[in-house]
Formats: C-alpha cells, structure tokens, sequence
C-alpha cells in the first residue's frame, strides 16, 4: 500500500486514478482517512469539491456518508462543474461575479439567433419559413458553444480565410452568413445585457480564480474527475492547484504511454489521452508530474488489463510496432501470459441482432440478482437498445429505470402536449382525436370513447370537422355529447381563427386546452414530467418571441424539436441494478459491467458533419475538430473496460442492415491476437457456460415439443347444428377457397373491425359507383349526362370517405369512365324488352342432408331481351373474374346467380331461362364482358349449363360441410386464395405454420 498522504503540506498537487478504479470510492476513502472522517464527523465541512456532473456529487455524497461510518456527517460542499454559471457562487467570491450579466436561456437565444435568420434573408429577398429558421439558429448554438469550449475563437480572421483560398463558392456564402455570429450576435448580446451560457460560465470561473488569487481559501478545495475538457474547467484547475489545499485529481491517466505518443497527441483528437493532453499544455505541466493516487490492494491484473486497453487504443501512427510494444507492456511476463492477466474478466460477445443483444444484456444483469450483494450495470449510448434491456427485464418483475432519463413525449405531460399539437391540426381526424381522449388525464366517459371508436371512427371518414362528426353521432347520447364539447372548446376556436398565428397565442391555447380537457386543472403540470411540460411551453414563447407568426403544423414541428432535447430523470432506480448512458457512467462503478451497443457508428458516433466550415477553416480558426468527441468517448470506453468484469456486447446487424464491431473493439482484438493468436484470443474473449447469455437464451427460444399434438393449423369442427343454414352466392366462394373465414363469421360472429381512417376499399368504391349508377337509371333525361354522372360519382364517393386528393387527381377519371358509362347505358336500351330491375334480391331453398339451406343473391341489374331471356349484369370497379375461373367453378358468384333466376328466386320476377351473365367493369379503361368457356377448356356452354354445374358444385360442397367431421380449413388450397385478406389469417396464425405460402 502506498504511504503517499494526499493533503500533506508538501504533497503533489495534481493526481490521477486509474481506470478500472471505483473513482469516487477511492476519493472518498482517501480523504475519509486523511482527515478522521470517522472520528470527526465535521472534518470535511469546510472542503470544496467540484466534480463532472450532479449525478457524481449525489453519489461522493454518499460515498463520504459510508466512510463516516454511517453515522451522520457534515458534508463538504460537493458542486458540478457543468454548473458554474448557475449555482451560487462559493463562499467570499459572490462580489467578484456580480458584474457579469444574467446568462441567455437556450430559448431566448435560439429564438434570437432565429430571428437574424430570418433577417438575413430577407435582406437578399429570400423568405424563410419560421420553422426553417429555428432549424438554422439550432446549427448556429451549435457552433456558438463549440466556440466557447475550444476558447479564443477569433473571427475576425474568417473573410481573410475564404479569400485566401480556393474554395466553392458555397463556402464565401457559408462565412457571409456566419456574421450572424461573428458581428451581430456579441453587438445583441451587449445591447440586451446577456451573456451567452457558455461565456458566462468561462467568466464565473475567472473571477472565481482572480478572487482565490487574492484571498485563498484555507480548506480543502479539490476538481476531481476532470479532464478538463472546457476552458472553464481547465480555468479553475489553475485556480485549484496554486491553493494551498488545492488538489486536481484526473481521471484515467496513461502513465505507461511512451513520450513520442504524447507528442503525437495534439494531431490525434480521437485518443482518448487527447483532452487530458491538451489540459497539461494549458497547465504547463508534463504527464510525468501526475502523481498515482494511493490505491490498496491493486492487483498485478488491473494494471495488465489498464495496461492493454490503453495501449490498443494508441495513435494510428504508433501501432505499426504493435508486437514489440507487447513485450514491453508485459514487463517480466511473456506476452501471453501478459494477456491472458489481462482479459481476465474481460469477454466479448457477438449478437446477431439488435434484440438479441438486448435480451443478452437483460439476461446477465438478472442473472447477477442471483447472487447476494452483487451489483450489474449496463452502459450504452443507444437509448433504443437501453429501453429494450428495461423493457425485457419487467419479464421477470425487474424494473430497472434508464438513468439517463425519459424523453419529454414519452411521459404523461409530455405526451399529453405532443397529442394536443397533433390535434390542433385536424381536430376531427381519427387518430390524433381518439389519441388525446384516450390519455390518461384527459377526462372523457369510458362508454362514451368505446362508441366513438368502435362504430363512429374506424373505416373511411365520413366527415370533414367536429360539428359533423358530432352529427354522425346522434344515436349515442354520451358520445354525441363528448365530440360536441371538443367542438365548442374555446381555444381551439383561437387557434382555427387564422392560418398563421404568433407563438405566444398558439402556446397559451394550447396550455388552455390541457388544462380545459383534464380532469382537474393542474393536472398537466404536476411532478417533474409536469414541469417539464411547462418549461416546454415557456421556451417555446421564448422561442418564437422575436419570429413571426406561426401556422399550426410550424409550431407542431418546432414544439416536437424543443421537446426532444428534454428527458426526465426517473426518481426510482434498483438497489443493484442501473442502466447508464457514458455521461451518467462517468466515476460510476459495479460489480459487473455490460458495454453494449459497440458497433461502429453507435459507440463511437461518427462525428456530425459542420453546416458552415470545412475542416480546413475549423482548424485555423482554433475549433475543435469533430472528433474531438471521439477522443472524450474513447477515454469514456477505456475508463469501463479496465473494470475488474466487464462484457462487451456488439450485434451483428443493426436497423435490417449488416453491422460492424466499433473500432476499439477491433483494435483490441487485433492486439490481443498479437498476443494469443486467432484462437487463443477467441478463448480468451468468450463467457464461460456458466455465465453465458447465449446458453440461457436458448432455453427462452428452444422449446422442446410436446408429447401431444403440436399442429398449429386450426381445423375447428363444429357441431352440424352451428354450421350455417343461409349463405349469399358471394359467400359460398369463400366457402370454397377459405372455409375458416366463415367459421369466424357465421359461427363464431366476428367480425374484422375496419381500421381508424382507413382508405375506402375496391367494396366500398364499388358502393358508391353502384349508387351512382341507380341514380343514372332513375335521373331526368336532361340529366343524363357524363358531366353529371361524374358529378354525382364523386359526390357519392366523397361521402364515402374518399380522400380528397385522390377525388382532385382523378377527376378526369371520373369523367372518361362516366362518358363510357353514358354511352354504354344509350346502346343497352335497343336490347331491352321489359323493366329493368336493380339490386334485386333474390332466394333459393335446397334441402341438404335434412337440413333446409337457403342461398341469397343481390343482382345488380337484371334486364329482359327481345327473345324473353334475362341478362344478369355485374358492375365491378375491378377486373371481374376470369372466365378460366368460373368454368373452374372457383368464382360461382354468376352462375349461382342464373340458377335463382332460373327457378324464379328473385322478388318479382318471374322464372324464365338467362341469355346472358355479363360482367361491366366501369373504371378508368372501362369494358363489358359475357361469360362463356374458354376456347381452350371443355365447359358449359349457356348461362343454363353455367347454372347447371354450378347447382351440382353448390350441393356437394354444402353437403361437405353438413358433416360434423369436415373442419372450416384456413385457405386449404392456397394456390386459390383470393387476392384480398379476409381479415381472419392472422386469427388463423397463418404465419406461424404457412410457410412462404404465396396467394393464387
């Protein structure tokens, strides 16, 4: 154990931890000791210490308490360092930060950047939607902060760059647009008072460190934790270390790193060295200064394994020599031996998707609860795969909450304002309507949303607004009363008074709204989902304060944009478990860790490419480049992996795409191989049986089959009395081709319910233009024209929820088929001999087995020719069968229906023989065809013969199924499937057992 005493007078002032360590344990057992922590419960009080983030603070915090030994303590005063520009300032320095002015909202200053947007092209006559400037002004913060950390941006230079080079003219517009920035944002800043966040916080830790220049402080003041990373940061290290109890403590130093890399460093800004490298620049001080921290009982295996992962993360440059840098990381040992030291602990683990990998990760973290004390964390930048592990976990009663918080639309509040913004746009349309009445505050009757969902809302809309809805919703008196409130709702009156409105006015009606339409008034605002909801609205006023009116579907879009960058902590969490994104993992600690997500493109990210300035000027101008954000996650990974148990988890695909593993992991492979060889590596790497994921998974998805009948296919056998007495001649061809979907409707009464705004389907269609057609048959002469026609097929279509684009664009459509019609209606009346009769039903009773059967058919128009024989005509919208199908008998629909005629079953019409089954497709290339055989088939001949065998088909299949031993099969001849679902496969679970069964 080391002696090295942290506080004494003389000690070193800058100290590092090594990864793998429990950071904040080790921090807070050392100052614990140094001080009599146990002994004097108020020897910290006096001490400073600032740490990353507020998560950190909470957890030193506690850490301080169980090293007191759990007997209560005085505190240090523990602050974040992301926190300098907001917290109160430390004791004695609030009069050195009182002149600095009150830092800028990201609302207000979004919304100002917005607006000299808008300014700016305007000035050149280019408008520019509000919604497209807030997008802009997003890009513009952006580059504002990343300014901010880089430190000393001088701009001024940025007109000299772009004329002293040789690039595209679209880089002269980029800089010209960039003097929003450069000129016009410090002159709006100045002019309203502000300081820009970022600023401000680099100022509070100057004056901060100007006072402790004068007058420092005589307890102990300590960074820990840091890599210095912002200017602000590195500021008040400086300040820190020239105290007399001041201490910087780094996290993860290589102290094993050869100088050449060092020196390679500044040119390689994805090394996850590079921030504490660019830290020791501005401290002037070399990485040999940094003292170790007293760590007890390291092992020989920890420092193989820091050793390693540091080093298979080394500068490009530096790898060529890979195999002689293993021999000298390994010291005494071989290199093999060396590695397997190492790895030990370590494991690897391939996916083969994304929910494979999650359940993986759900599996070793439950596995872990089986062991008393022991505590498992997963970490993973993809919040996707985070909720997929906590959702796989409640499998088994394991509510594991993500650290890093719930989405803003993803909570009660939040979702509640989402919904609303939705509605606002369309407030009668089906799904944004029965959304917002179904969330949970929204006070609505129970009875009342199951009428309106059930038999108002699904299939085509039939309506245009509330008030006609409300109309279609006469017969329930409860759900009548609920859409006619909707309707009456005052701000929603505010907001349908004008196509553009100020952000203000949209933001109030819309707060008005939650409150009007929730069961009490604050309901909307309570917990912190709550205000997080009214901080949205609040920065969405603030936002669109200096920008013009807004309509609707902009405001929807900007609210939706602010509300994603807002998540909310989730106050619960698991006493052993704990899902982290890197940020919250940063000094964390576990038992067990799961790095999962690591394919490249997720962990590490790719760096987002910069709107305005190419790398070049990047560069020159003192930015930081991308991948400087590389550099702090490589730092972030190579802290995890130097855990005692670690497992690294990547999937093979990832988005139905073929995936890859991140770079380090490839890097650290390589390297290990060098080491191992491919196999011994591969060993190495892998999980043993009796902590391996994969072999657990198996007994989820392998299961073994039953003893007793395991066939999927459904073949339900009735008892003959259940089995239908009555189907119509369209029916009995679904009798034939999917018996199954008949059992469903006739005997067990379901019915398929028709989705929320469906688009009107070929039967609903087929309505309309069969309406039509009566009317045709019935309208005044002077009417009778294919203009008129047309006109009455679009009114009857749009009444039967035909969207009304599709009723626009297809309006010639309409006219060609409705002039066909017109003409096709004058030829017809030549051959017609008596009345014609429309929609006609007609019967016919067969006895069969005993049993009465009765088949029914609706004609659509039945006409008498000169020679006393009927024509039977169909209208489709469609192509009708074919006559190889009839002939077949696989479409009997016709046939069926000459037979009733035939025997005299249509309501007043004599029985006389048919002359002629004609189908008329009335679409967009209409035509008539008769039904005959095929030239190619041996068939009936007449409609009598069609009538004829389709009687003796019709009898033997209805005595089939009078059998109690022949079941309902699901499509039992899929090759004779009819091309639309019948809306029971999936009852039928034909996806389970069809295999790749395609339809006939």
């Amino acid at each position: 154990m080391s002696t090295k005493r942290v506080l004494a007078p003389d000690s070193a002032k800058l100290w590092t931890i090594p990864p793998g360590e429990d950071f904040l344990g080790a921090l807070a057992r050392t100052l614990a000791d140094e001080v009599g922590l146990r002994d004097d419960p108020a020897a910290l009080s006096d001490a400073l210490i600032y740490v990353p983030n507020r998560r950190s603070a909470r957890v030193l915090a506690m850490k301080l308490f169980e090293q007191g030994g759990g007997k209560p303590i005085l505190p240090p005063d523990i602050r974040a360092l992301g926190d300098l520009e907001t917290d109160e300032p430390p004791t004695g320095t609030e009069e050195a930060i009182a002149g600095l002015g009150p830092a800028l909202s990201p609302g207000r200053r979004l919304g100002a950047l917005a607006s000299m947007v808008i300014s700016y092209y305007e000035a050149r006559g280019l408008p520019l939607p509000p919604k497209s400037a807030v997008a802009a002004g997003q890009e513009l913060s952006r580059l504002l902060d990343q300014a901010a950390l880089s430190g000393g941006i001088d701009w001024s230079s940025l007109p000299n760059l772009v004329e002293d080079t040789d690039l595209a003219h679209h880089w002269e517009q980029s800089a010209e647009f960039l003097r929003i920035v450069t000129e016009y944002w410090p002159v709006w800043l100045q002019e309203n008072g502000a300081s820009d966040p970022f600023a401000r916080r680099l100022a509070v830790a100057d004056a901060i460190a100007s006072y402790w220049e004068q007058s420092p402080p005589t307890g102990i003041v300590i960074v820990a934790g840091s890599t210095g990373s912002t200017p602000a940061g590195r500021a008040l290290m400086r300040a820190v270390r020239d105290l007399p109890l001041g201490r910087v403590i780094f996290p993860g130093l290589d102290q094993d790193m050869p100088s050449e890399n060092w020196s390679a460093l500044p040119s390689a800004p994805d090394h996850p060295q590079h921030a504490l490298s660019n830290t020791f620049s501005e401290l002037a001080v070399r990485p040999s200064e940094i003292v170790p921290w007293p760590i007890s009982g390291r092992s020989s295996a920890a420092d193989a394994r820091t050793r390693l992962i540091h080093e298979s993360l080394a500068p490009a440059g530096a790898t060529a020599n890979w195999l002689a840098r293993l021999d000298e990381i390994s010291g005494d040992q071989t290199a093999e031996s060396f590695a397997v030291d190492a790895l030990s602990g370590l494991s690897v683990l391939t996916a083969k998707s994304e929910e494979e990998e999650a359940l993986f990760a759900a599996l070793m973290m439950r596995e872990t609860l089986e062991h008393e004390g022991l505590t498992s964390a997963l970490v993973t930048p993809d919040a996707g795969l985070a909720r997929r592990v906590s959702n796989q976990l409640r499998r088994w009663g394991v509510d594991v909450p993500i650290s890093g918080g719930t989405p803003l639309l993803r909570t009660q509040a939040g979702r509640l304002i989402g919904l609303l913004a939705d509605w606002v746009l369309d407030p009668a349309a089906p799904v944004p309507l029965i959304s917002l009445l179904k969330h949970p505050y929204v006070a609505a009757d129970a009875d009342a949303l199951i009428h309106l969902e059930k038999h108002v809302l699904r299939g085509p809309r039939r309506w245009r607004d509330l008030a006609a809805l409300a109309h279609l919703s006469n017969e329930h008196e409860a759900c009548h009363s609920l859409v006619s409130r909707m309707a009456q709702l005052a701000p929603l009156t505010v907001l349908s008074s004008a196509s553009l409105l100020k952000g203000d006015v949209i933001a109030n009606a819309l707060a008005s709204l939650a409150q009007e339409l929730s069961a009490a008034a604050d309901m909307p605002w309570r917990g912190d989902d709550g205000a997080a909801a009214a901080r949205l609205i609040e920065t969405f006023v603030e936002v669109t304060s200096s920008l013009p009116a807004l309509s609707l579907e902009d405001a929807r879009d900007m609210l939706t944009a602010l509300a994603d960058l807002t998540t909310i902590p989730d106050g619960s969490s698991h006493a052993r478990l704990s899902i982290w994104g890197p940020l919250e993992a940063r000094l964390q600690s576990a038992d067990r860790l799961i790095l999962a997500g690591l394919n490249e493109g997720i962990w590490p990210a790719q760096p987002s490419p910069d709107a305005f300035l190419p790398r070049k000027f990047r560069t020159q101008l003192g930015l930081a480049t991308p991948e400087s954000r590389l550099g702090l996650a490589a730092h972030d990974f190579a802290q995890l992996a130097c855990a005692p148990d670690v497992t690294i988890l990547y999937s093979e695909r990832r988005d139905d795409a073929p995936a890859v593993a991140s770079r380090w992991v490839w890097r650290l492979q390589t390297l290990s191989q060098g080491a191992l060889g491919q196999q011994g590596a591969v060993r190495a790497f892998a999980l043993d049986k009796a902590r391996s994921p994969e072999h657990w998974a198996s007994f989820l998805t392998d299961i073994p089959l039953s003893p007793h009948d395991t066939n999927l296919i459904p073949a339900p056998r009735p008892p003959v009395e259940a089995r239908p007495q009555r189907l119509s001649v369209t029916r009995i061809n679904t009798l034939q081709r999917d018996p199954y979907a008949i059992y469903c409707e006739k005997i067990l009464d379901l019915e398929p319910l028709s989705l929320l705004d469906e688009a009107p389907d070929a039967r609903i269609r087929g309505t309309a233009i069969h309406a039509a057609l009566e009317w045709l048959e019935t309208a005044l002469p002077i009417e009778k024209s294919p203009q008129r026609l047309a006109e009455e097929m679009t009114s009857l279509l749009r009444q039967a929820g035909e969207k009304e684009e599709n009723l626009i664009s297809d309006q010639a459509l309409y006219l060609k088929s409705a002039q066909w019609v017109i003409d096709w209606y004058e030829a017809r009346q030549v051959e017609i001999a008596g009345p014609v009769l429309l929609e006609r039903r007609g019967e016919l009773d067969f006895d069969i087995a005993g049993r009465s059967f009765r088949l029914s058919a609706v004609a659509d128009r039945i006409e008498t020719r000169p020679d006393g024989k009927l024509v039977i005509i169909d209208f489709k919208t469609g192509d009708p069968p074919s006559n190889k199908q009839i002939t077949a008998g696989l479409e009997q629909q016709m046939p069926l229906q000459a037979l009733i005629a035939e025997r005299g079953g249509f309501k007043g019409l004599q029985a006389r023989p048919v002359g002629e089954l004609l189908y008329v497709s009335v679409k967009s290339k209409s035509y008539e065809r008769s039904v005959m055989s095929p030239s190619n088939m041996d068939g009936p001949d007449t409609p009598s013969d069609y009538a004829a065998d389709a009687e003796e088909g019709l009898i033997a299949l209805l005595k089939a199924f009078s059998k109690a031993e022949t079941p309902y099969l699901s499509a039992p001849r899929p090759q004779f499937r009819s091309a639309y679902d019948s809306g029971y496969e999936r009852l039928a679970r034909r996806d389970e057992w069809g295999g790749d069964i395609t339809d006939g």
